[in-house]
């Protein structure tokens, strides 16, 4: 059986109805045809990374997107690190 890829949007959209108690993730499940541990998955995924958590790590990117994806992560890092040295 082939893996079905979701969209982020779609994914967005899923878990909303959840978390807005509109919906149960097996209702969400059964009207999108997955498995409710895939739901449950994505909703855990949002509600620890956000948006990004959604993202398909093996999605394709432009160059471009993947090299500014690295400076974000560089420069998180970086924050991160000023924040902890100011703190002590």
């Amino acid at each position: 059986m082939a893996k079905k890829h979701t969209s982020v949007e779609i994914k967005i959209e899923a878990i909303q109805k959840i978390l807005d108690g509109k919906k149960s993730v097996i209702e969400v499940a059964d009207d999108l045809g997955l498995h409710r541990d895939t739901v449950n998955r994505w909703v855990n995924l949002y509600k620890e990374n956000g948006e990004d958590g959604l993202k398909n790590p093996n999605s394709h990117q432009s160059p471009q997107s993947k090299n500014n994806s690295q400076k974000v992560k560089e420069l998180e890092k970086k924050l991160k690190e000023k924040e902890l040295r100011m703190r002590y």
